[in-house]
């Protein structure tokens, strides 16, 4: 993800490849507003917050999308701070729709970022756990299901998860759908860790 600054309320952001199978979010569930899409948003907006010194205050946003390369996409997100910056910019945008269709729904509290990770084995997950311990923050639990072994993390913060994301994914298929999964694991899995797996593993049963 690239983020640029193109004018004093306007930003513009670079979905690539990797970005989109990192949040599994294309140009399609990102304009349904999906909760993946809703993550990534969010994240984009603090990192923009402090690559490019991009607040959001108490600002409205107007955020338009387009298709860029093969496989990415570019957000531009302007920041409206009166009704007339509103007004000015469907006209800009040649949006003949109800001004409230663009607002952004700012949540007030963010739900948390989930990712599980399904392991073939406890070996394998030793050795994704022996690189990631030493970075990663954040809740951590572990269950058994169906003969493999499912990671379930929710860091502190997206910012910096890139890097554990990618480390754990060489050890591990990430499942697509977490919340979902979730609730299968809470009903029908085997919880074998209920809170610090991560700390756990890496105590007793890393080198």
């Amino acid at each position: 993800m690239r983020i640029e600054r193109i004018g004093e309320n306007k930003i513009k952001v670079m979905v690539n490849g990797d970005d989109i199978r990192m949040w599994n979010v294309d140009l399609k569930n990102f304009t349904d507003n999906t909760p993946e899409a809703q993550d990534m948003f969010w994240f984009a907006l603090k990192q923009a917050e402090q690559d490019v010194n991009f607040t959001v205050g108490q600002s409205q946003l107007l955020v338009e999308t387009m298709p860029a390369g093969d496989e990415g996409y570019v957000l531009v997100i302007s920041r409206l701070e009166s009704e007339t910056d509103v007004a000015e910019a469907l006209v800009r945008a040649g949006k003949q729709v109800k001004q409230t269709e663009f607002k952004v729904r700012r949540r007030h509290r963010m739900a948390p970022l989930l990712r599980i990770y399904r392991f073939e084995d406890f070996e394998e997950l030793c050795q994704g756990i022996a690189q990631i311990h030493e970075l990663y923050m954040g809740a951590s639990r572990l269950f058994k299901y169906q003969g493999g072994f499912f990671l379930e993390l929710v860091p502190i913060d997206a910012v910096g998860f890139f890097e554990i994301d990618n480390i754990v994914s060489e050890f591990s298929e990430k499942v697509r759908k977490p919340v979902i999964m979730q609730g299968v694991l809470n009903e029908h899995g085997q919880l074998m860790m209920a809170a610090e797996a991560v700390e756990n593993i890496a105590r007793n049963f890393v080198n």
